[in-house]
């Protein structure tokens, strides 16, 4: 029993250590409204699904000199963007530093946005298989309240939020010069925290490691 306690005890330290994890993923899931591009994209229908994610650091971060917003480096290697099962593919690198910004109380709304600054909202570089040009894909998402979020701190935001309701704007979508090719109609994003590969090895191990040595 004082074995399996210990164990327990060390478990529940792995599961604190992972709550504590500087990395988080958001993740947006979407609809067609309408799409005319072509290449991979060509025929994809008003609905279909659209599902985006990457993850950030919560210590790699900028704050903007002018607007209460923060913005946090987007991980380009865990970019994941689907069509209608169709990947976008994410440009890595990016032509500058990529950004996913939380707005808090700016000044009586709060929201959320991609861009290479913390200020507003520019569209980052991805490719669609099948077209050689470069695509912008342009992603904010505006709430009608400056009470969505208490802070500029990622790890407060953390949770699932109804994209389709409090809605003050919101402009989801890809094109080139401006024009979008295609939108889509946002429904939910999620904010969640992500172990470190690394520390969850460790810790495993660890457990491993003492129950072996017990059992001796």
């Amino acid at each position: 029993m004082k074995i399996q306690s210990l164990a327990f005890a060390l478990v529940l330290s792995a599961f604190t250590v992972q709550a504590q994890a500087s990395l988080y993923k958001v993740t947006v899931s979407a609809n067609v409204d309408y799409n005319v591009i072509g290449g991979s994209m060509a025929g994809v229908q008003s609905g279909a699904p659209v599902s985006m994610s990457f993850n950030v650091d919560s210590d790699t971060f900028l704050n903007s000199a002018m607007f209460p917003t923060r913005g946090y480096n987007v991980i380009a290697s865990s970019f994941a963007m689907t069509v209608d099962g169709r990947p976008v593919n994410f440009d890595n690198p990016q032509p500058n530093p990529a950004y996913f910004v939380l707005r808090n109380n700016d000044p009586a709304i709060d929201g959320v946005f991609l861009s290479f600054g913390t200020d507003f909202d520019v569209p980052l570089a991805v490719h669609i298989p099948g077209l050689t040009p470069t695509h912008e894909l342009s992603f904010k998402h505006t709430f009608a309240n400056g009470t969505t979020f208490s802070s500029l701190n990622i790890g407060d935001a953390v949770g699932t939020y109804d994209l389709s309701a409090n809605v003050s704007s919101y402009l989801f979508g890809i094109g080139r010069f401006g024009n979008f090719g295609a939108e889509y109609i946002p429904s939910t994003m999620t904010i969640e925290s992500v172990p470190e590969p690394t520390t969850m090895v460790l810790l495993g191990a660890g457990v491993l490691a003492f129950l072996r040595k017990c059992k001796k």
